[in-house]
């Protein structure tokens, strides 16, 4: 099949051209040819691209070969440029030839003229390849060396060959200070010999090694790397050197260490903080059970013999007592909602919100409160402090109550992506904007005449919430009631 080319030709005779053709032709070229007799001719086609060959007679009248030679070499394109005529000094055809013409060869005899297009196009081609790799390798080069991370490239004995400037920014260290030397260079004796001697085990056998380096500077100072170290391969297969690229991360893994430091020492807190509130609450209901029982053994004791004022003194110590006690309770339960608690499972929380509702049953019957449940869903959560959820929530919607108005509540559910949202609606007082937390320990907004309460039930709530991952917040107005919403994960 016929190879296709695509020839220039500086000629101005037609006859010669088409002796040219037919010599391709017979040769087994398909040929393009466009003949041009001027340089600016010569010029708007080189401009056009896509040639191969540039087959030029010696000498045109407003022409020839020398001035096409420059026409070309002023172009910068790499194309193999033959000399065709009958008419010339061997002299004058060397000199040509010094200047970067290719090969000469007579008109009159044109047998060599195939040869020696096919090696000339052939050496162009390869030209053409190796300024390709040439240029990859000077962009690599280049990427490397301004590579904003370090790079070091060492022999298969560990010896170093080459690093990049940012490796001696980052290590202090110049470059002809570190080539030839291995990267203990840079060891601080914090990375065990164990690792090293895993790293190099994972490499030598043809496999990627990341990991993290604890160095030190040329100055002195440490700092951290994080590295990856990978094989590279002649082309043989066999492992010729091995690459080393790493960034210094020391910034970022002081702010983890100190970060790891303030959730130890955050947690250590808490943990203590909770177990002086177990403790303490649980301590204080035995002095509080005494304090109760001997007023009321007083009441017994001297019942009918008490003025009206001792007798209301009396009542006021039990009333404190009942409210402590209550008090005492809720920071138990507080408390152990901001333990560990219980591994989580899956929980159906339509029988969870009843028992809640069990559990408030004589709230409902005495406020002639109406609580209706939709469908509910099934999560993965603490079944205990779930029930407890629902008990605050519905509790608080019932308690605060307005005057003269029967309680309605509705709890609801609805799924979104990757979670539920429920609601607890009730038509109660409603609350006022505030810019205090209503769900902070203790915070309370009505006086305890008013409405009885410690301030812990919603707090407790929170916790619970934020044990299961998900949201609370109240939208609400005074006297139209208030909603609480809150979010569990749709695990599955």
């Amino acid at each position: 099949m016929p190879k296709p080319l695509r020839v220039l030709l500086v000629e101005d005779s037609v006859d010669d051209a088409e002796l040219v053709e037919l010599e391709l032709i017979n040769g087994g070229f398909a040929p393009v040819i466009v003949r041009v007799e001027t340089g600016d001719e010569m010029r708007r086609q080189l401009a056009r691209g896509g040639w191969e060959v540039v087959l030029s007679d010696y000498h045109l009248p407003a022409f020839g070969a020398e001035a096409a030679l420059d026409t070309l070499l002023a172009s910068g394109l790499d194309l193999p440029f033959i000399i065709l005529s009958g008419m010339v000094r061997a002299e004058e055809a060397v000199k040509l030839m010094k200047r970067g013409a290719c090969d000469f060869l007579d008109k009159a005899a044109l047998a060599r003229l195939v040869p020696a297009i096919e090696r000339e196009v052939r050496d162009a081609a390869g030209r053409a390849r190796r300024r390709t790799a040439e240029e990859q390798v000077r962009i690599m080069s280049m990427a490397v060396e301004q590579s904003p991370v370090a790079v070091m490239i060492t022999d298969t004995t560990g010896v170093v060959t080459y690093v990049n400037p940012c490796f001696c920014a980052n290590s202090g260290y110049e470059r002809h200070e570190v080539v030839g030397r291995t990267p203990a260079i840079v060891k601080s004796g914090e990375t065990s010999d164990q690792e090293y001697r895993q790293l190099w085990q994972t490499i030598t056998s043809g496999n990627v090694w990341r990991g993290m380096f604890h160095n030190r500077r040329k100055d002195g100072s440490s700092y951290w790397d994080e590295a990856s170290i990978s094989p590279v391969r002649d082309l043989s297969g066999r492992i010729s050197h091995f690459v080393g690229i790493t960034q210094d991360v020391t910034e970022r893994q002081m702010k983890e260490m100190e970060l790891h430091k303030a959730v130890e020492h955050l947690t250590k807190a808490n943990t203590e903080l909770e177990r002086f509130a177990y403790v303490a609450s649980h301590d204080l209901q035995e002095p509080l059970r005494t304090l109760t029982s001997f007023t009321q053994l007083l009441d017994r004791r001297f019942h009918g013999r008490l003025d009206s004022e001792a007798v209301e003194y009396m009542t006021f110590i039990v009333d404190a007592a009942k409210r402590m006690h209550e008090l005492i309770n809720d920071l138990l339960a507080y408390s152990r909602v901001t333990g560990e608690g219980r591994g989580f499972a899956r929980v159906a929380l339509a029988p969870i919100c009843d028992l809640a509702l069990h559990n408030l049953k004589c709230s409902i019957e005495e406020a002639g409160a109406v609580v209706t449940v939709g469908e509910l869903p099934e999560v993965q959560g603490d079944e205990v402090q779930l029930m407890q959820l629902f008990q605050n929530l519905i509790g608080n919607a019932i308690k605060f109550r307005r005057s003269g108005t029967s309680p309605e509540v509705a709890v609801a559910a609805q799924r979104r992506p990757g979670e539920w949202l429920f609601s607890v609606r009730d038509n109660g007082i409603g609350i006022a904007t505030t810019d205090q937390d209503i769900f902070e320990i203790f915070r309370r907004l009505h006086s305890h005449a008013e409405y009885p309460g410690t301030g812990v039930g919603l707090a407790v709530c929170k916790c619970i919430i934020q044990h299961h991952q998900g949201r609370i917040w109240v939208e609400s107005e005074p006297g139209a009631g208030s909603t609480f919403f809150f979010t569990l994960p749709d695990s599955p």
